[in-house]
């Protein structure tokens, strides 16, 4: 009885996270450094992927740093030493929850600043939430158009254009030197009640999706990186700042 009992029961995943980086290190019992490429277009344009230098803790922040296409020192990237950014990831998958970050974003419109949750097996079954500065550079808006005061809302189920859903919309002023709070609640979905994710800009719902809504459990992302999507990187070096990550699980 108790062999099935233990057969029975799902697999248990994270009960929550909480990190205000108060420590002189990233700790990485909570998170993976990354050092990494992915998503580049080499038709469109490439990148440096992201690298542990990028990423460390100073004054009580996590400080995630951007290599722009001025950048000339001794960091190396993937490929190029140029376009570099910093990510870390949880070691722990998480599902329904609501996911938070009060943040300083880079100050770049050719730099992503980015919080994500992700799990891949193939293009079809890609499970992805994002929240990602600038917006304003899908169609029918151009890479130029790259707008800090806009933000970049997608759910991913799978990379087609059926299976995934994309907004952008206005958040306002997010660079003015004042720390900032990115939420966005999910719902996978329960016999009671539908799925559903809901995305917060300082305790303001900005937008809501309810279409391919994500249910497999992931890690949980937070850095810079350089898509060919936005505008181009016209600078040395810039930051962001992270002064808290929270992960609150939905039972």
């Amino acid at each position: 009885m108790t062999l099935l009992i233990m057969q029975l029961r799902p697999p248990l995943f994270a009960q929550g996270l909480f990190d205000d980086f108060n420590e002189s290190k990233i700790n990485t019992d909570n998170w993976n450094i990354l050092n990494t490429k992915w998503g580049e277009n080499a038709l469109k344009g490439t990148h440096g992927g992201v690298v542990p230098e990028n990423v460390y803790v100073q004054n009580g922040n996590l400080v995630v740093r951007a290599l722009g296409d001025y950048y000339r020192g001794d960091v190396k990237g993937h490929g190029q030493n140029t376009k570099v950014g910093g990510a870390i990831a949880t070691k722990e998958k998480f599902d329904s929850g609501s996911y938070e970050v009060r943040a300083k974003i880079c100050p770049q419109p050719g730099a992503l600043s980015a919080f994500w949750t992700y799990y891949y097996e193939n293009e079809d079954y890609n499970h992805e939430i994002d929240f990602e500065f600038p917006g304003r550079n899908q169609h029918p808006y151009k890479p130029e158009d790259s707008d800090l005061t806009w933000g970049l809302f997608s759910n991913w189920r799978g990379v087609s254009d059926d299976l995934h859903r994309t907004a952008d919309k206005y958040l306002g002023n997010q660079i003015d030197g004042e720390f900032h709070l990115y939420r966005f609640d999910w719902y996978a979905g329960t016999k009671t009640q539908e799925p559903k994710i809901e995305w917060y800009y300082d305790n303001k719902l900005i937008h809501q999706s309810n279409e391919q809504i994500p249910d497999h459990p992931s890690e949980f992302f937070v850095g810079i990186w350089f898509p060919w999507w936005i505008s181009e990187a016209n600078f040395e070096t810039d930051y962001m700042y992270i002064d808290w990550v929270k992960i609150t699980p939905y039972q």
